[in-house]
């Protein structure tokens, strides 16, 4: 058994999350309304070292009430800082999920900041995200929201662990290729490999400017 798998994404037209310089503000008030009230109806909330790097969010709820979802970090090399906001601040649990290869005397500062550490087994430093989401399943976290980045979202549909893709399409481009793209990894080499995606609800942002999308995803049949 594993949670059910949400991905939220909020892409340009031309899906990128972020331009060639990493700007990533594409939502608007109401767009991240929609994100938070996503959080508050998940156990948690995941994301990639990248995002952790990049962005060092909080992941915390704001617009709705009710107690933060835990934060999962995916990290098989351990190379977010220790600095990062989810490792100082008390405002929900935190989980790093990372492998044998990650350096040992790291993790246990992050042992003695409280923050617990699931560590699998491998040999590249790359975790298998379907034995993660099980053991996570065992904690009782039953749904979790996806909230970036590109390379942890291709190895989840790559393994074909995510259930539900929602993504908001923003009215703007960035185009080039050092653009961040929605998914990233090594890609598939054609529609035969990829998943499909039936769209269960489309919805034109109050704002007038962005279009929201809920997909189930399917991966043996359309």
């Amino acid at each position: 058994m594993k949670p059910y798998v949400i991905v939220f994404s909020t892409t340009t037209l031309d899906g990128k999350i972020a331009s060639k310089t990493r700007y990533s503000k594409l939502s608007c008030p109401i767009d991240l309304m929609r994100l938070h009230k996503l959080r508050s109806q998940v156990d948690a909330v995941m994301i990639g070292a990248n995002t952790a790097v990049i962005d060092d969010p909080s992941l915390r709820l704001k617009y709705f009430k009710g107690p933060n979802p835990t934060r999962i970090i995916v990290d098989g090399l351990l190379k977010v800082p220790l600095k990062l906001r989810m490792f100082r601040d008390k405002l929900a649990k935190t989980i790093v999920l990372t492998s044998t290869k990650a350096p040992q005397d790291k993790i246990r500062k992050l042992k003695d900041k409280n923050i617990e550490v699931i560590t699998l087994y491998s040999n590249t430093g790359k975790i298998s995200l379907k034995e993660a989401l099980e053991l996570l399943y065992k904690m009782n976290i039953k749904r979790i929201l996806v909230e970036g980045g590109g390379e942890l979202i291709w190895s989840l549909f790559k393994e074909k662990l995510v259930d539900e893709f929602r993504i908001t399409k923003s009215a703007y481009i960035f185009g080039g290729l050092e653009a961040i793209s929605v998914v990233g990894g090594e890609g598939f080499t054609d529609i035969s490999s990829s998943p499909r995606f039936l769209p269960l609800y489309i919805e034109l942002c109050a704002c007038g400017k962005e279009v929201h999308i809920v997909y189930k995803v399917l991966y043996n049949e359309f």
